[in-house]
């Protein structure tokens, strides 16, 4: 079978930040933050080429390799490169479509350059390029990447159809950022809770779903790593979100746009990052596997009430500020 999984295991968080860090006063300095701290893809746009044929042979010796190789070789591939090769001859006309897929739009711009995001005018392009890769590719897709959205309410039913053929196709790695913030009354699809092969996951920018009208049995069976950026959230969709994430081990909240008594009861987290946000309290109340977590006021100087109930392997706390953060322990 051809290979799923082409990105590691090893998890990442955001960078240290230190509290007097220029340019986090704002949300636009915590959006920046997180796009500079995005996973870097498993595929490159500018690959190296180290063995030139030599002098007058033209023979197609990559055609003649076995095809989990080619395979694999389609699925190192940007998206539009992957499917060009279809065109190379009979012996590739299949195999873009049996490949894992890695999905990065910024890879769909002219010259693939995956810092640079489109302005709003051409950014519709890319979406519907996008929606073009979903629905040709069977899947399964390790890693998706869509930052060079502007979508608003009038691509309610793109966003409907993104998301369920996510699940269906088995995304395992998935970065999903709106720009240039939250629209009101514009919420991510339910469907996010569908997508079961999920492990790692970074929303930016986005309304979260009403997680109280989701269907029983919605959740992330495999989800290991969480980043919550610039969304609007209540406390009440972060506790479900622990609820129904049985085995995630990092949990980062940047930029929250909305005020959070942030409740952490989860038998698996490991480390977490609560950083830029408004934060009335944040209590550990059940942590057993808790070893890490950081507090980063940033945006604003307001009180904090932080409460350590359960939390045995805990071993480093940060950076608590004399007169900001209110210690409870026990």
């Amino acid at each position: 079978a051809p290979p799923t999984d082409l990105v590691g295991a090893d998890t990442t968080m955001l960078p240290g930040i230190a509290p007097e860090t220029p340019g986090l006063s704002d949300g636009a300095g915590a959006l920046e933050l997180l796009y500079a701290s995005f996973p870097v893809s498993p595929v490159s746009t500018f690959p190296s080429l180290c063995c030139a044929a030599a002098d007058g042979d033209k023979t197609d010796r990559v055609s003649r390799l076995p095809e989990d190789v080619l395979r694999r070789v389609v699925s190192l591939l940007p998206a539009k490169d992957g499917a060009r090769t279809t065109v190379l001859s009979s012996r590739w006309r299949g195999l873009w479509h049996s490949a894992p897929l890695v999905l990065v739009d910024t890879h769909l711009l002219p010259g693939g350059a995956a810092g640079v995001r489109p302005a709003r005018a051409r950014a519709g392009a890319v979406s519907r390029f996008v929606s073009a890769a979903l629905e040709a590719h069977p899947g399964p897709f390790p890693f998706a990447s869509f930052t060079c959205s502007f979508l608003d309410g009038a691509h309610r039913r793109v966003l409907a159809r993104w998301f369920q053929l996510l699940a269906t196709k088995g995304v395992k790695q998935l970065i999903f950022a709106n720009r240039p913030a939250p629209l009101p009354g514009l919420r991510l699809p339910s469907s996010l809770f569908s997508c079961p092969y999920l492990r790692r996951l970074w929303i930016c920018a986005w309304v979260f779903p009403e997680t109280a009208t989701l269907p029983r049995g919605a959740g992330f069976p495999n989800l290991r790593e969480l980043v919550l950026g610039r969304t609007v959230m209540e406390d009440k969709d972060l506790e479900f979100v622990l609820g129904v994430s049985p085995v995630l081990e990092i949990l980062v909240v940047a930029g929250s746009e909305t005020r959070l008594h942030a409740c952490l009861a989860s038998p698996s987290l490991r480390c977490a990052q609560l950083c830029l946000s408004a934060l009335d309290e944040v209590a550990v109340v059940d942590a057993p596997s808790l070893e890490r977590l950081f507090l980063i006021s940033g945006m604003t100087k307001m009180s904090t009430t932080v409460k350590i109930g359960h939390a045995p392997k805990l071993r480093l706390l940060g950076y608590l500020e004399p007169g900001m953060h209110i210690m409870q322990i026990g």
